[in-house]
């Protein structure tokens, strides 16, 4: 695959975001908080901090039925994003 570098402009759930191009980015090895749950605002402002407005390098991995990429993310630098949200997630 290949890697693209674009910046996320807003938060859709714990484990996704949406890019300029209206493409959706879903995390992958993560698992969402449920739907309007305390667990998701929590994702969903950690997701935030670390993605948005800054450039992200993502490598899409599979496409699901909605259309939206399921991808490893990363800065620029190699700090993986994924890993951070996993840990994240894991002590909500």
């Amino acid at each position: 695959m290949v890697v693209k570098v674009a910046t996320p402009v807003e938060i859709v759930d714990g484990i996704s975001f949406r890019l300029r191009t209206d493409q959706i980015v879903i995390l992958e090895g993560c698992t969402a908080p449920a739907k309007g749950s305390e667990q998701e605002k929590k994702a969903m402002a950690k997701l935030g901090e670390l993605v948005l407005k800054r450039k992200v390098a993502y490598e899409g991995h599979s496409i699901d039925t909605f259309g939206r990429t399921k991808a490893s993310v990363k800065y620029e630098d190699g700090t993986d994003v994924n890993k951070m949200m996993t840990d994240f997630l894991a002590k909500l």
